[in-house]
């Protein structure tokens, strides 16, 4: 079995740079089990020689027989080979099966394993660009084929060559014609074989895209089935996803149709070869120079082994296939990371919470520059409000404090620590943040909960709850903490998700806090209860809140207020009042609290 230090090893291997071929990623996963795999190349061997041996065997006995008298011992001994060929082919084939049994799981674990880590590695642009359906579709496409590759294929096609070899020499003992004749053939036959193949590998790769793509569409739809069923687009739905389907068809039968015509004139070239071998076979008999049983060994040899070379041929069309599903995989999950830590990064160590904006610029496409040397300080503990339209860079400003993209030049520091030259996990490990719309996982209310801070006790994840008014729905479930709650938390009220998602980030209890709306979904008992939970948290904490709701900032120290990527005003809720400003006109333009949709609505009163 694979030592502890190479598992860990070849299980970080993809998670940390991207292969340079899939020839690397076999050989990095199989390098731990090298006895293992010149077992199987053995016994594969053994399997692959096996017919002939038995063809052997079976041509003496023929000829011993046609002698008289007849030798009784050959006979007996050449009986007593073919058994034992058999039992020893029976052999071979349970070792397979053996080491089948102990590596192969392991391995295809530790690949998906790898694929998984190295995904959650992904910059946030990559899941805004890739569906998730296709992501986890390409993972198991690529685990599927890479066993089918490292294992199936493979002890097929080593078959396969030592039957080819072990057929070129007997028959070469026999007539040195009939051997050179089956290996111009296969030499003909494997090079037209490896000619196409790479033809055959475009097409599969082709497929693989198509059928990525439908498994992603299906994946989306299923997500929004909610979606599907208020608007009544299931017919809609179904029209969309026909367009990928019809193009998926269309690459299957394109493939499909070049196999045929391939295939026809390799059977061709067979026919050609055995209307050869039978010509000389009757000649040389005939001249008595070979005997009956050189006979039934050449001709039974030949139609065996050109049946198996053949077999061996659509075993490289397979790989090819497999190889070019492994190839499609690796180049959607392996699309360039954005956001790496530099080599051996020291953790972010956080003390008070200053946090600092030193001339930063950014830009999600060089022609739309979004925050041009901009600088801001945000002193430790202050609380700190964050207003503006959609699109006015909120989020992007948070986004960038979190390191889910990279600025384009500045720098952002926390504690004096430039967050660029810090790992990145430690990063996050120490910013609390409640969303306004949590995301949550199909698993128990307490798994949900205690995700913010994995090692905690059952304990301490009721305590948060209770702060975050989750105790009294978690009672009223059917088993309590212990309920499924659906996919994104489907079986929760919306208030009662924004409610798991506090008690998440109470439980993890990070230095720096950031609420992006996170009691907007709470009816106006609840919210009022959590805020005084909240505030007392946010007391340590240097805190950010996003609102649209311009009356949940009147106690912060400071609001920004942002406006196409900048901060156009800052300052207290009075001080921005007394300017006269955008902060006043958004204020006045209120009604109930939240701030307009629309900013004309603002602007022309």
């Amino acid at each position: 079995m694979i030592g502890k230090s190479e598992a860990v090893k070849s299980f970080h291997f993809l998670a940390e740079e991207p292969p340079s071929s899939i020839g690397k990623v076999f050989w990095s996963f199989y390098k731990p089990y090298k006895l293992s795999v010149i077992a199987l190349t053995l016994c594969a061997s053994i399997v692959g020689i096996y017919g002939l041996l038995n063809a052997f065997f079976t041509k003496i006995l023929i000829d011993v027989l046609n002698d008289s008298p007849i030798n009784n011992k050959i006979v007996l001994a050449f009986s007593i080979f073919v058994v034992m060929n058999f039992e020893m082919h029976n052999i071979c084939w349970r070792v397979i099966n053996y080491i089948n049994l102990r590596i192969v799981p392991v391995i295809k674990n530790h690949l998906i394993q790898s694929l998984f880590d190295r995904v959650h590695n992904q910059s946030e642009r990559f899941f805004q660009e890739t569906l998730g359906g296709a992501i986890a579709n390409n993972i198991m496409i690529m685990a599927e084929n890479f066993e089918r590759i490292g294992i199936n294929l493979s002890i097929r096609l080593i078959r396969s060559a030592a039957q080819l070899i072990a057929a070129l020499i007997t028959m070469y003992c026999i007539h040195p014609i009939f051997s050179m004749a089956l290996l111009i053939w296969t030499l003909c036959f494997v090079l037209t074989s490896l000619r196409f193949s790479k033809k055959i590998s475009n097409l599969a790769n082709d497929l693989a895209t198509a059928q990525s793509h439908v498994a992603g569409r299906v994946v989306d739809s299923i997500t929004n089935f909610s979606s599907v069923k208020l608007f009544v687009r299931r017919v809609f739905e179904g029209t969309f996803i026909k367009k990928s389907l019809n193009q998926m068809t269309e690459m299957f039968q394109k493939k499909e149709r070049f196999l045929i015509k391939f295939y026809f004139f390799q059977g061709f070239s067979i026919t050609c070869l055995v209307g050869f071998i039978i010509y000389f076979l009757i000649r040389f008999k005939i001249s008595d120079l070979i005997t009956v049983g050189d006979f039934a060994f050449i001709l039974g040899s030949t139609l065996y082994v050109t049946e198996n070379v053949w077999s061996g041929t659509e075993l490289i069309d397979q790989l090819n296939e497999a190889w070019g599903k492994c190839r499609h995989s690796l180049k959607v999950i392996f699309s360039p990371v954005e956001v790496v830590d530099k080599k051996n990064a020291p953790p972010l160590k956080v003390k008070a919470g200053k946090i600092v904006f030193d001339r930063v610029g950014f830009h999600y496409t060089p022609d739309r520059p979004f925050f041009i040397n901009k600088s801001l300080t945000i002193h430790s503990g202050q609380k700190v409000g964050v207003v503006g339209y959609s699109g006015s860079g909120k989020s992007t400003f948070i986004n960038l404090l979190l390191r889910l993209y990279d600025v384009t030049h500045g720098q952002i520091l926390v504690d004096g620590q430039n967050i660029q030259s810090v790992d990145q996990n430690t990063l996050r490990s120490c910013i609390g943040l409640i969303p306004q719309n949590p995301s949550l996982f199909h698993r128990t209310l307490m798994d949900n909960i205690r995700f913010g801070r994995v090692s905690a006790s059952d304990e301490e994840v009721i305590e948060a709850a209770k702060k975050a008014h989750v105790h009294e729905f978690a009672l009223q479930l059917p088993r309590g903490y212990h309920s499924l709650i659906g996919e994104q938390g489907v079986k929760l009220s919306g208030g009662e998700r924004q409610r798991v998602a506090i008690a998440r980030v109470l439980l993890k209890n990070a230095p720096l806090l950031i609420l992006d709306e996170a009691t907007s979904q709470l009816d106006a008992v609840t919210e009022k209860a959590i805020k005084e939970t909240l505030f007392e948290v946010m007391k340590e904490k240097t805190t950010l809140i996003i609102a649209h709701r311009l009356s949940t900032l009147l106690n912060m120290d400071r609001i920004l207020v942002f406006d196409n990527g900048k901060i156009i005003e800052d300052g207290s809720h009075e001080d921005l009042l007394n300017k006269n400003g955008h902060y006043k006109s958004l204020w006045d333009a209120q009604i109930g609290g939240f701030l307009p949709s629309v900013q004309s609505k603002c602007m022309t009163k």
